[in-house]
């Protein structure tokens, strides 16, 4: 009995750490991804769907101070940075309470620079399992447009589905 007893453990112990290289560990594509892919599809809606396309402005604002953003590391917000640089004009990080703060909006919410100031609101799913962000792409309280982006998880990376245009200030 006493045998039977120690073959059990030394079996148990035995394929316990064989097996612990064989993990499986499953990589998530990144919340920044998706946030990243919502402020490009704001940034850049006008200028595919409408045959007037916008002036470039001299500024990139990316509101990374809200809710949305508290679990991303600075690396990450590095890399939206990073992203938006490509297009050209200089890229701030900032919220419209601290643009209020350092001079560059008034104190009815004007920006004073020549710049879109691109905002996350609300996050939701739905039943499809697609992730909807809602934002907008402000320059002024009457100079705003709102949008609705669908995002979806395909080949462990993040999709875009759908952009929605949903009101315009």
């Amino acid at each position: 009995m006493n045998l039977l007893f120690n073959i059990i453990i030394t079996s148990c112990l035995f394929f316990n750490n064989t097996f612990n290289d064989f993990s499986i560990s499953y990589q998530y594509p990144k919340n920044i991804d998706a946030l990243i892919l919502a402020y490009d599809e704001m940034y850049n809606y006008n200028n595919n769907h409408f045959v007037d396309k916008q002036p470039l402005r001299d500024f990139i604002i990316l509101d990374m101070e809200s809710i949305y953003f508290t679990d991303t590391t600075y690396e990450e917000r590095q890399k939206a940075i990073e992203h938006f640089q490509e297009y050209g004009p200089t890229v701030l990080n900032a919220s419209l309470f601290k643009l209020k703060e350092i001079g560059l909006a008034n104190k009815f919410g004007s920006i004073k620079v020549n710049g879109d100031l691109l905002m996350i609101t609300n996050i939701s799913s739905n039943e499809a399992g697609e992730t909807i962000i809602e934002g907008s792409k402000y320059h002024s309280p009457v100079g705003s447009y709102q949008y609705k982006v669908k995002l979806k998880i395909i080949n462990n990376t993040w999709s875009v589905i759908d952009t929605n245009l949903i009101s315009i200030a």
